[in-house]
């Protein structure tokens, strides 16, 4: 039985999986030829990232957030990660890259799963659209103060 800690890895694990090359290569420090150039577009990835966690309301403490705010701290993790295991899911053996993004999801998860909380919303409706606010607001938004992401 999966618990709640194998789905937020996994829900990192795939998306660090299905990133194109370009953007792997990107956050690693690798140019297409696989030559060490400066580390980029790890903010693009971190919102990529944050962006599975649309279907929650993501809890700091007393404070509920949307899914967009935790794009910063995902993006602190990322650097955080080292560069060598970064490179490593760019490995063109595929069992040493999908152990990599597998490690990479778990320091990310752990760390998501230790400063937020995490809550399923109630509502089936696409987070860009004013009934995902509107449904977000209802669950949320009148006892506490939501912060804009």
């Amino acid at each position: 039985m999966r618990t709640f800690e194998d789905e937020v890895r996994n829900l990192i694990a795939v998306d660090l999986t299905v990133l194109p090359p370009d953007r792997r290569h990107a956050i690693a420090g690798l140019d297409q030829y696989r030559r060490i150039v400066e580390v980029r577009g790890v903010q693009d990835v971190a919102a990529k990232i944050a962006e599975s966690f649309c279907s929650f309301a993501v809890f700091d403490g007393d404070q509920v957030l949307r899914y967009t705010a935790i794009a910063p701290f995902i993006t602190q993790r990322l650097y955080a990660t080292p560069i060598e295991l970064r490179r490593e899911a760019c490995d063109r053996n595929r069992l040493k890259a999908d152990r990599a993004r597998v490690r990479m999801a778990q320091m990310i998860s752990s760390a998501l799963l230790q400063r937020y909380r995490f809550e399923q919303l109630k509502c089936g409706v696409a987070p860009s659209s004013t009934a995902w606010d509107r449904a977000f607001e209802d669950q949320f938004g009148n006892g506490r103060k939501a912060a804009e992401g």
